[in-house]
């Protein structure tokens, strides 16, 4: 099923003006990215997308330490009404978001397209692949903090708003800031 199918599926998608996106390898899911959608506004919905960084090696799904089922687990817990698009995940290919973020673009013109992030993840949007097209197509970064730093925070802003005219929501801080897949998986 390609995601724009998959979102028309979505119950009451008809009322919805915009559509959030969560995305990425979630090798393992941790308490970090809850704490993501912990932090948003519990009546907007959040589609969830378990994908592969263009940017780092490939790593078969039978070798990661978060599956489908344990990341479908998770959403169930959330205040927040979640979606779970597998089809990314198990494709196990590179996948660039500017590519299927385009595409959702073309189809539903009329909604504001969103990403939630960590600040590790906003603080480099700028060099993800058509970063400038990418921003163009959405409307809000909604941005976890993560051990945030304030002066790199502000001349990121300076530089996104002088390629896009995005805003920018910072959700605030959590508990688990420290937490880092990269780090989690080091350690098994």
């Amino acid at each position: 099923m390609s995601l724009e199918s998959f979102i028309q599926s979505i119950p009451d998608i008809k009322n919805m003006n915009e559509l959030i996106f969560f995305g990425g390898s979630f090798n393992p899911w941790h308490d970090g990215h809850s704490s993501c959608i912990n932090l948003m506004d519990p009546s907007k919905t959040i589609i969830v997308i378990p994908d592969h960084n263009p940017f780092k090696e490939l790593v078969p799904n039978e070798d990661k330490l978060s599956g489908l089922q344990d990341i479908d687990k998770k959403l169930k817990s959330f205040t927040n009404q979640t979606y779970l698009f597998s089809e990314f995940f198990e494709k196990n290919e590179k996948n660039p978001t500017y590519e299927w973020i385009a595409k959702v673009k073309a189809t539903f013109p009329q909604k504001k397209l969103s990403l939630l992030v960590g600040f590790d993840t906003f603080m480099g949007i700028d060099k993800w692949i058509n970063a400038e097209a990418l921003l163009g197509h959405l409307s809000t970064l909604y941005v976890a903090s993560r051990m945030d730093n304030e002066e790199l925070k502000t001349k990121q802003i300076q530089l996104l708003n002088a390629i896009s005219n995005i805003h920018i929501h910072f959700l605030g801080r959590h508990d688990f800031e420290h937490l880092s897949s990269t780090e989690i998986r080091e350690c098994k």
